[in-house]
C-alpha cells in the first residue's frame, strides 16, 4: 500500500493523566486492551512517522538534511520534496540515486530531476534516469564562502503516477541541520505486490546516469556575476512580463547545414531543460531558424528539422512529455539582427546571430 508521509504540524506530546485509584491500583481510563491501543496507536504511528520519513513538499520548509544517506520515495501525485543543507568554505560532493517506479512491477524508463537553489536562485540541475535498477549522478564543487542551498526533488510528469525511491548525499564541507539522515528504513516500492483498488503505478526501474557538474574541477559552485543574457554565447536568457524565451546558437547545437545535435551541445542542453522546469506552466515552443542564406523552401525546412530535433533530445535526455513541446520553423524570418551590413554587404557575424533556435514559455 502507499502511504507518502508529510507532516507539516509540529509533534505535540501525548500524555495520560491517571483517573483516580482503586484499592491503591491506578484506574486507566479504557475499559478493555483493545480500547487502549485504538487509542495509542495514532499517537504511535505519528511518533514512527515523524522519525522514520519525515518529507517537506513544501519548499519554504524544506527538511533540514542529515549526515549519511538521506532516503524517500516521491511520485506526481503527491508532488515534489525539498531538503536544505548549509555548505563551505570548501569542496562539496553531492550524490543524487534514484530507483524508478514501474507498472504493475514492470521496468518503466522515467527520470528523476534533483535541482539545486540558493535564496530562490536556480543554480544546477541534475536528472537521474532509471529503468530498473538504482543510478545516480554526482555533482560537486567548491564554495568560497558559507552557504545555504535547497534541493528541489522533482518527479516526471504524466498521465500515470510516475516517481519512484531516491537518495540524497552531502559530504565534504557540509554542516547539517538534522542529527541523523532522514527516511531511516525507507525502501523501494514493489509494484507487483500492489492490490486492487491500489496506485496504478508503482515499481523499481533502472537508473540511467545523467549528471550535470555543478561546476568544472576547482571552479566555483556558484557565480554570483553571472549574467543570463549575454548576446554571442550558447545559450542567452530574455524574460518579459509575458514570457521567457531562450536563444540557442545553431552552431552550437548542429554542424554546418545539418540538423543533428552535436554531443557536446548536451551541457547547453541540460540547463535549458532546468530552465523549463523552473518557469514552464504549460505548453513550450520549440522554434526553428536559419540566416538568410539559400531559398526560403530549404530554410524553412531545415529549422524545422533543427526545431524537432531539439524536442526530440528533450524528450529521449531530459524525459519531458512530447505533447508540451511544439515546434515550428520560420526559415529565414524573424531575424534578431539584420543579415546585411548598412552598406548593403555580406554580414557573416550578424548571420551567425540568426541561425538560432529559441524556446519560448509563456508567463501564465
Amino acid at each position: 500500500m502507499w502511504i507518502d508521509c508529510c507532516i507539516k504540524r509540529p509533534h505535540k506530546a501525548f500524555h495520560f493523566k491517571p483517573a483516580p485509584t482503586d484499592g491503591g491500583r491506578v484506574a486507566l481510563p479504557f475499559q478493555s486492551p483493545g480500547q487502549f491501543i485504538n487509542k495509542l496507536w495514532p499517537a504511535l504511528f505519528l511518533a514512527m512517522v515523524l522519525g522514520v520519513h519525515a518529507q517537506s513538499h513544501d519548499p519554504k520548509s524544506p527538511t533540514p538534511l542529515g549526515p549519511g544517506i538521506n532516503k524517500g520515495n516521491v511520485d506526481n501525485v503527491t508532488g515534489s520534496v525539498y531538503y536544505l543543507f548549509h555548505a563551505g568554505p570548501g569542496h562539496v560532493n553531492m550524490q543524487f540515486r534514484f530507483k524508478s517506479l514501474g507498472v504493475f512491477g514492470n521496468p518503466l524508463r522515467q527520470g528523476l530531476s534533483f535541482d539545486l537553489y540558493e535564496n530562490g536562485k536556480f543554480l544546477s540541475h541534475s536528472i537521474v534516469v532509471s529503468t530498473d535498477k538504482l543510478e545516480q549522478a554526482a555533482p560537486s564543487g567548491d564554495l568560497d564562502s558559507p552557504r545555504t542551498f535547497t534541493i528541489y526533488v522533482i518527479p516526471q510528469e504524466g498521465a500515470i503516477r510516475l516517481g519512484g525511491y531516491y537518495e540524497i548525499e552531502i559530504t565534504g564541507a557540509v554542516s547539517y541541520g538534522a542529527a541523523k539522515a532522514t527516511g531511516a528504513g525507507v525502501k523501494p516500492e514493489d509494484t507487483s505486490l500492489v492490490k486492487p483498488g491500489g496506485p496504478l503505478t508503482n515499481g523499481p526501474v533502472a537508473l540511467t546516469n545523467g549528471q550535470v557538474s555543478l561546476s568544472t574541477p576547482g571552479g566555483a559552485l556558484y557565480d554570483p556575476g553571472i549574467k543570463l543574457y549575454h548576446p554571442g554565447q550558447a545559450l542567452t536568457v530574455q524574460e518579459s512580463s509575458k514570457e521567457t524565451r531562450l536563444f540557442l546558437a545553431a552552431d552550437v547545437l548542429f554542424d554546418f547545414d545539418k540538423a543533428t545535435i552535436r554531443p557536446d551541445a548536451a551541457k547547453t542542453l541540460h540547463q535549458v531543460a532546468a530552465i523549463i522546469r523552473a518557469k514552464s506552466k504549460g505548453v513550450v515552443r520549440v522554434e526553428g531558424y536559419t540566416d538568410s542564406k539559400g531559398l526560403a523552401s530549404y530554410n524553412a525546412r531545415l529549422s524545422e528539422q533543427r526545431a524537432a530535433s531539439v524536442k526530440e533530445w528533450l524528450v529521449s535526455k531530459e524525459m519531458f512529455i512530447a505533447s508540451t513541446l511544439v515546434t515550428q520553423g520560420f526559415g529565414s524570418a524573424n531575424p534578431v539582427v539584420p543579415n546585411l551590413k548598412r552598406d548593403g554587404s555580406d554580414d557573416p557575424d550578424a548571420r551567425q546571430r540568426n541561425r538560432r533556435v529559441e524556446i519560448v514559455i509563456e508567463n501564465k
